[in-house]
């Protein structure tokens, strides 16, 4: 059975918090620092572990090659504005978590042949998906919360949620090639095609574009043939840095 993890809406400022700390302190002592934040926002004990799990997967407790991408991320943190930041963050939790970044993309591409979405249409999808189960129910309703927290969707009535009027705009060639490597990671693959990174529907509350000519010489090499421009990822190159 699939695993489904997230489980408790998480605000943007608790994942800035979580961020402007990493390399900072000793993760024993993040434990305490971030369930002390945490407090003015979640009361009970048991919502603010949930929380601070989810949190922690996101920024601290990274696996495998997606230490690589987190170590990235961190380092660009700095030098983006607020609103490039959410999409860091998006990026961020579609990485540690498989059921997020899988219902952010199913409700995207409802979004674009429809101006609104009914969260039972999202919910049965997911339950396809992740099994006929309470937890699914809980983890789906917690990515509502989350992104209509975001300002990415807005509910317009009980259960039903349309795009805001305008997407977040993003500019920073720094987040176009992390945006390659969450679409790679969601595909399972070491290459995708140009077209297809612009129209992904994971990014769908975002306004932006890719050209090849965004993207870093060293991590990605750029194929053209007559029909498509291929993006290939060299696996033996960490995502690195200068």
């Amino acid at each position: 059975m699939k695993v489904v993890g997230f489980d408790q809406k998480i605000l943007l400022h608790h994942l800035d918090f979580a961020t402007q700390k990493l390399n900072e302190i000793p993760i024993k002592n993040m434990h305490s620092l971030l369930d002390e934040y945490l407090m003015s926002d979640i009361k009970g004990t048991g919502t603010r572990r949930c929380a601070h799990a989810i949190i922690m997967k996101i920024w601290w407790s990274v696996e495998g090659n997606h230490r690589f991408i987190r170590d990235h991320a961190h380092h660009i943190y700095p030098i983006l504005t607020k609103t490039e930041n959410q999409l860091l963050h998006w990026c961020m939790t579609c990485l540690a978590y498989p059921f997020f970044k899988e219902q952010v993309n199913y409700l995207g591409k409802h979004l674009r042949m429809a101006d609104e979405v009914r969260s039972r249409v999202v919910l049965a999808e997911m339950k396809n998906l992740y099994g006929d189960r309470r937890r699914v129910e809980v983890a789906t309703s917690a990515v509502f919360s989350t992104i209509k927290n975001w300002n990415i969707v807005k509910m317009t009535s009980p259960g039903v949620y349309q795009m805001p009027e305008k997407r977040i705009e993003i500019n920073s060639s720094e987040l176009k090639n992390l945006m390659v490597e969450v679409l790679m990671d969601h595909l399972d693959t070491n290459s995708v095609i140009l077209e297809m990174v612009n129209n992904s529907a994971i990014f769908f509350p975002f306004d932006y574009h890719i050209s090849t000519g965004d993207l870093n010489e060293k991590r990605f090499t750029i194929i053209k043939n007559i029909r498509d421009t291929i993006i290939e990822r060299n696996p033996k190159i960490p995502y690195s840095f200068e």
